[in-house]
């Protein structure tokens, strides 16, 4: 037993050692063709000039993978318009398709030498958060949109608003979307230039750029992952006892207009979406009402320390009415469909029973249409009943669409 465990052991020694040299012969074979391909190519002829042309390559090597941010060339002006407060705004920033085409080729997967990093989603989003040596278009954006609102007298907390306005206001790109939901491929992440130039963008590609504009006026800034709902928000600094999540950190929604600071709205399942908190109709018993819950459980990535947002103070009594309001409509709106389908059935019935007592009359049987008339009389009580039930409840919920509304346009 004891041999033959030397002979296994004197084996595998063998093997390893006949790998090892098998490795060193293919590593001076590369070398030593490395260096063939470098003395063709520098014309090299003594020794003492490879160490120089070898760093030079290296150098050569480094310059292309990091390719140069280009000169700007092909202008093209883009115009932002949007709304804050019942105002409209618009905002002219001149782009450039040479810039455009730089982002549009940048490397857009992530890739690692051995183990996937613990920090592997904070360097993902860094690649696109990281704006090129010499490309100012955030830098220069931000201060555009923080002269804008001191122009109209706006506070810094207004400002804020502001911004993620503007970022609101970019349309959401459904095709992409419904793309991402379809797993077609391997779905790229837009750079925060290429939003702007292209003026669409999913959750996550408006969320880096709210988050890259935000931090430019000088804000704590977070991006709020929902992995589970395929959803990404930005998150701006605020006190902690009015953020969300325990965080430090108040949610913003970028996907679409009218959502509020602090505000987490619900989440559309069908569309994979998050609903907006726009104007709300009155009570139509026809509307066909998304299939919503609530966005959860979060993850916080790339969390940086900065000026605080406390807008959300004088917000944050708003946001609880429009909630409870939310809960409200959400409470009334199935129990008055299947009131409005009660009656609807019950006015069949009676239409049904007016046509047979009807019949009976013309035929002279008096006794059975005494019989329906009776029965009609009952059910045409019932049936007042419960559209005035209906009809109470469509007054409750219209009046809390009045309110809400009115909420919402503060």
């Amino acid at each position: 037993m004891t041999r033959d465990r030397e002979n296994i052991k004197n084996k595998e020694m063998l093997k390893i050692f006949l790998k090892k040299l098998s490795i060193v012969v293919l590593e001076l074979a590369v070398i030593a063709g490395g260096l063939y391909y470098l003395a063709q190519k520098k014309s090299i002829h003594k020794f003492n000039q490879i160490i120089p042309a070898f760093e030079e390559m290296i150098q050569d090597s480094n310059q292309e993978k990091q390719q140069p941010f280009p000169s700007l060339s092909q202008p093209v002006d883009k115009t932002f318009n949007w709304e804050y407060k019942g105002k409209k705004y618009s905002l002219d920033e001149t782009l450039y398709q040479s810039a455009y085409d730089y982002y549009k080729s940048q490397p857009k997967q992530y890739s690692y030498a051995e183990s996937l990093p613990a920090n592997w989603e904070d360097e993902y989003y860094l690649m696109f958060l990281k704006s090129a040596e010499g490309d100012n278009t955030i830098s220069d954006l931000a201060k555009k949109i923080q002269d804008l609102g001191k122009k109209h007298n706006l506070t810094d907390n207004q400002i804020v608003d502001l911004t993620l306005g503007f970022v609101q206001s970019i349309p959401y790109d459904d095709a992409k979307a419904k793309d991402i939901l379809a797993k077609k491929g391997n779905i790229a992440m837009r750079f925060p230039y290429e939003v702007l130039w292209e003026q669409t963008g999913v959750c996550s590609d408006k969320s880096l750029l709210a988050y890259a504009l935000l931090k430019e006026i000088g804000y704590g800034v977070a991006l709020f992952a929902f992995e589970q709902d395929n959803h990404m928000a930005v998150a701006v600094q605020c006190p902690q006892n009015y953020s969300n999540y325990a965080s430090g950190y108040c949610y913003a929604e970028t996907t679409s207009t009218g959502n509020k600071i602090g505000v987490v709205p619900d989440f559309d399942t069908e569309k994979n979406k998050t609903v907006s908190t726009e104007q709300i109709p009155a009570y139509n018993p026809d509307q066909i009402q998304p299939k919503t819950q609530k966005l959860g459980p979060e993850k916080i990535i790339l969390a940086t320390q900065g000026k605080q947002y406390s807008g959300i103070i004088q917000t944050k009594n708003i946001a609880d009415q429009i909630s409870r309001l939310k809960n409200d409509m959400a409470t009334l709106l199935p129990e008055m469909q299947s009131q409005k389908n009660t009656i609807d059935q019950e006015w069949k019935k009676l239409e049904n029973t007016k046509d047979d007592a009807d019949k009976y009359k013309k035929e002279g049987d008096i006794d059975e249409y005494n019989s329906l008339a009776k029965k009609y009389n009952s059910l045409l009580e019932t049936y007042k009943q419960d559209v005035k039930k209906y009809n109470n409840n469509v007054i409750l919920y219209n009046r809390d669409v009045k309110k809400y509304n009115a909420l919402i346009k503060q």
